[in-house]
């Protein structure tokens, strides 16, 4: 699921996804031409999304595109194995202690 946080006074979008952790920005181009540019807040921009486009809801369906078929990042997937171990450590160490009793 994506969601969209639009400022239409200064022309950008926030794209926050489930399936990555970092933030995506659709912005104007630094040029001030009419075109928007695709940002990734942390690592590079895949390929598949790099250049310009002519409005931001164009911007979304091609970033809609690319996460479609896209599994989870692998950094959302680590932390999602990293909290579930941690709530497993915690389960067992609450059973065991109440088993010993």
């Amino acid at each position: 699921m994506i969601e969209y946080e639009h400022s239409t006074e200064n022309q950008y979008c926030v794209c926050t996804s489930d399936k990555l952790v970092s933030k995506i920005y659709i912005e104007k181009e630094a040029g001030g031409f009419k075109f928007f540019v695709i940002r990734y807040e942390n690592g590079t921009l895949p390929n598949k999304l790099s250049g310009r486009y002519s409005s931001i809801p164009a911007a979304q369906r091609a970033i809609e595109n690319y996460l479609r078929n896209q599994p989870p990042s692998k950094t959302l997937r680590r932390n999602e194995n990293a909290e579930a171990r941690r709530k497993r450590k915690l389960d067992g160490s609450k059973s065991n202690s109440e088993s010993s009793k």
